[in-house]
Parts: C-alpha cells; structure tokens; sequence
C-alpha cells in the first residue's frame, strides 16, 4: 500500500472487473470522479438494481467474461492492424451483444438501457467476420489459411489445385521408393534448395538416370529431377497467389469492419460501464458497503466508515469502524476543521485516508464501506499525507512539504476536503508548531474547507477554543501500567501525550535509551513554556460572523509575537 503498486491500491480493492476494458474504465472513474449529484445517482441506481437482482449480476458478469476487448481490437482495426484473430475475437463479441442487452431489458436505469440499445447491424457484422474466417485462423496473415472455403470460387480453385500439387508430392515419394527399391526415401524441402529427394548415401548406387545430385551430407545424398522442379515452381507460384488473393479478401473484410468502428466503441464504452458498476456491486455485496447520499451542501456524515483497503488486507471483523461529522447541513452546524491527535502509529493516517477514500468512491458512483453516508460534492480532494525528499530536483522532504502546503492553501475552496498529515513535523519543533498552527488557522477562517489535520503538536488542540468551526478530536488509546493498547476509536477531545517513546519501545529501542528518554521528556515538560503562551491573551472568535476588523482577528490569532 506504500510502493505505488496494484496491490494495496484502491483500484486493487475495488477492481471486480471482468473485461480488460472494464477495468481501464474503472481506473479513470477512480482519476475522473463526477462533479454533478444527477450522474452520481444514475450509477448508484444501477448498482442497487444490480444488487437487489443478484441472478441478473451473474448473468451479466458471466457473459461479460467472454467479450473480449472491443475498444483495443476495433482501434487496430480502424488502424489497419488487426490481424485475423483479433477480427475474430471481435465478431464472437459482437454476436454476444444481443444477449446482453436482453439481460440489460430487466432493468430501467441509464446505464441498463444503453446496453438495451445495441444497434442490430452490429450483430449481422459479427456473424458475417465468423461466417468468412476459420475457426482458429493462424497469428500472421503471411502464413495463410485466414478464409473459409466457400467464400471465394478463385480462391477455392487455388487452393484445389494447391492440394493436388501437394497430393503428387506424397505420391512421388511412394513411386520412387518402388522404382529405386530404397524404402527409405524421402521428398525433403527447404529454403535453400527447394524440394529434393533424399536417400541414404550407402544407397547412392540405386539413384535413377534422371536424378540430378544437389547437395551430399555425411550419410544422405539429396537430389532433384526436371519433373520435382517443375512441380515446385508450380507450388511456391500457387501459395503465393494464394496467399496473396487471401490477404486481399481479408482486407475488405477489415475495411468492412472499419465502418462501423466508431459504433463499436460506443457500444463498447456501455459494456466497459455495466461491467464496473457489476464489480461495484459485487463487492458491495460481499464487503457490506452502503449507498451515500449525494446532497447539495458541504456535509460529511459518515456513520461507521471503514478503510476499503486496509479492511480487505486485515480479513473480515478486525478493522475498527470510525464515524465522520463534518461540514454543515441546513442549519446544522458541524466542523469544518478537526484536529486530529494520538499516539504513534495509532491510525491517524489510516483515518484521514479512510475519510479521503470514501469521499472519492461516493463521487464515483460507487457504494461505500459505511453503516450509512451522506456526502456533498468536493470539487477537490486534497492530501499532504507522508512525505519523501525530492533528489533529482534537490528538495528536502521539508521543502516537499511545504510546496504540497503552499499548493493546498493556494487553490482550496470552501467545497474542497482538505486531508493534512503531520503538518511542520520535518523541521525544528518551534518553527514546526508555528507553522502548523498558520496552517490550521488559516484554512480555518480563510478557506473553511471540510479538513482533518491530523499532529503530534497538542498545542493546536487550543484552536477549537477560538474559532468555533474547529473541533477536537483524538485516537483513543487504554493505558496499562507497564503499556497502552491501541484501540484504533476516533473520538471528541484532544490527547495531551503521542507515547512516542512507547512507540520506540514496541520497536525494539534499548532499555537504556527507552529509560533515558523518558527522563527527558519529563524535563521538557517541566520547563516549557508553549503550552502557558499559547493559553495567554486569546478570546474566542467565531470566523462564521463578520467582525468590525479583520485585523483585530488576525492579531488576536498571532499568538507568535511573544516568542
């Protein structure tokens, strides 16, 4: 889930497809969500009809698994550069389409009917490519072989005379073993010498007259005669025409095809839809997802939401269900800004990812993994989750941070979902803390976009103080004497301690160092004084209501200056 590969990915998690076309069209949902409620719905539709007819789905997805990829095969046809296989491949596909749209008819929604729709002349195309190549024609057109017999009478007279040419071959090698008394003889050929006779050198004394010696091998002798020339001139001349007049029938059964190329791929883009919004019922059969509601406004109410991915990977029953209240929703007021804090590796990350994720798959048109959901539209999703430093352009993981920040402030809207990770952790804790306080400060009273800042500075828990469209909430961990148990539950309220060093300890640091560390930390906090300045001289403000000075909000939230 972290080296950018299928697996783990959420394309992997959701990719129940059953065509190579399906699953391509699956991945550009994923990059291209919808921005309008009316398509989301549409999708959402036929994946519940989908769900609520379960013989339907495997019909559908069973006949699916035998279309072959209509939208690759007829772009090398309208390309010239299909051979007789894919021709072949396409036509069995298209003959398949009048079943599937009567499966289609059993439902009403959109992407049903497309499919209901499929042009009749497609289906008299495709058996009309059957009806003229072989079953199983060869992969070069050059080897011949491609056409039906019947369809050509030059053709078929061609290859008639070709088979008896061939015929006298056989029998040349019978005869001449009877004439010369070698039972062993043979008609050869290859590419250097043509067709030849081959007999044992130890029986060279048997050849007849006309037997003309063309080549001698350390225990064969090869020879040809006028008769064997004359036959294989006549052969090669044959299968050349042949091949040719073959690969010329071939072409204008291409170029018939390419006519309807461009029908093909807009049928084609029907079958690739019902095939992803099959695979999205299906696993939101199999995996319990809900179907959001797609609302005008900026909520996100998630009730129970879990990670598509990591749910998968942990098996069935062990990941741990968080909800998400955010955004307002006809009067009533949720965040627009959660700050998230708790310990290491206590699923912060895997939380805002969750939120992320299901945010992307509902405007997709996909179900979600949810008890229940409703969700707005974001025009963007935005994340600052993890990050690596930039050689090759000489940028420090720092400096990466801030340019995805500066990214972030610079072009989020207040109907944006804003996923913060960690903010100012890759430099100095002073300048850190200040920054991730700017950050949050300003995504909350300037942009007011729907955001989850998960950190370690606990400080900004005092933020929710203040501004009244920040809220506080915490990754609850239990605390044992000797360890804590991570319990992996969001809920209100700001942690006052990350246990990182508990965290070094789980990871194997030594005693020593663990012990040490812990004398440290109880000497910061003793001394320090972040916690006293930040609580000095600040008043609530509420960023919802307009104030007689904006600059007296700003000084009041510069809580710096004293430092």
């Amino acid at each position: 889930m972290r080296d950018g590969s299928f697996h783990g990915s959420l394309l992997w998690a959701l990719d129940r497809t059953c065509t190579a076309m399906g699953g391509r069209a699956l991945r550009r949902w994923l990059l291209e969500p919808l921005l309008n409620i009316k398509g989301i719905v549409a999708r959402q539709n036929t994946i519940e009809q989908l769900i609520e007819n379960p013989s339907l789905r495997q019909d559908i997805r069973q006949l699916l698994r035998s279309i072959y990829d209509l939208e690759r095969i007829s772009g090398r046809v309208g390309a010239g550069t299909a051979n007789a296989r894919d021709l072949l491949s396409l036509a069995e596909s298209l003959v398949k389409l009048k079943e599937l749209a009567e499966l289609a008819s059993q439902g009403d929604s959109p992407y049903l009917k497309a499919l209901q729709n499929v042009p009749p002349d497609l289906e008299k195309l495709g058996q009309y490519v059957i009806d003229h190549l072989v079953e199983s024609p060869p992969l070069h057109l050059k080897d011949g072989g491609v056409i039906r017999d019947g369809i050509n009478g030059d053709l078929d007279a061609m290859r008639q005379r070709l088979e008896d040419d061939r015929q006298w071959l056989a029998n040349l090698e019978i005869t001449e073993r009877e004439r010369t008394g070698v039972t062993n003889l043979k008609v050869g050929y290859n590419k250097t010498f043509g067709y030849y006779l081959s007999m044992p050198r130890s029986k060279a004394e048997q050849a007849p007259e006309n037997y003309v010696r063309k080549q001698t091998l350390t225990n064969e002798e090869r020879y040809i005669t006028p008769e064997l020339k004359e036959r294989e001139t006549r052969i090669l001349t044959a299968q050349d025409d042949l091949n040719k007049l073959e690969y010329e029938i071939f072409v204008e059964l291409r170029l018939k095809v390419a006519e309807k190329a461009q029908e093909i791929r807009e049928i084609a883009k029907a079958v690739a839809a019902i095939d992803v919004l099959s695979g999205l019922a299906e696993i939101a059969v199999f995996q319990g997802y809900c179907c959001p509601e797609i609302v005008d406004s900026r909520i996100i109410e998630i009730m129970d939401g879990r990670h598509p991915v990591v749910e998968q990977s942990l098996g069935a029953g062990l990941f741990v269900p968080n909800s998400t209240n955010m955004g307002d929703n006809q009067g009533e007021i949720n965040p627009d800004l959660i700050i998230l804090t708790g310990p290491n590796a206590s699923g912060k990350s895997c939380y805002l990812r969750q939120v992320g994720l299901i945010q992307l798959m509902a405007q997709t048109g996909s179900f979600v993994p949810a008890t229940r959901a409703k969700l707005a539209i974001s025009d963007r999703i935005f994340t600052r989750v993890g990050a690596v430093d930039d050689l090759a352009t000489g940028q420090s993981t720092f400096m990466v941070e801030m340019n995805e920040t500066a990214n972030i402030l610079n072009h989020a809207t207040k109907k944006s979902l804003i996923l913060l990770d960690e903010i100012g952790r890759g430099t100095a804790t002073f300048d850190g803390l200040s920054i991730a306080w700017a950050v949050a400060e300003y995504l909350g009273t300037e942009i007011q976009g729907r955001t989850i800042f998960a950190t370690h500075y606990h400080e900004l828990n005092e933020l929710a103080s203040i501004l009244t469209n920040i809220a506080n909430y915490q990754v609850t961990v239990q605390e044992l004497p000797n360890e804590i148990v991570f319990l992996h539950q969001v809920r209100p309220g700001g942690a006052d301690k990350s246990y990182g060093i508990e965290a070094g300890r789980l990871a194997g640091l030594p005693t020593s160092v663990i012990n040490r560390a812990k004398q440290v930390m109880n000497q910061i906090e003793k001394h320090s004084k972040i916690a006293l300045g930040l609580r000095e001289g600040i008043s609530k403000v509420n960023p919802t209501k307009n104030t007689k000075n904006k600059q007296e909000l700003i000084e009041q939230l510069d809580i710096f200056d004293d430092f």
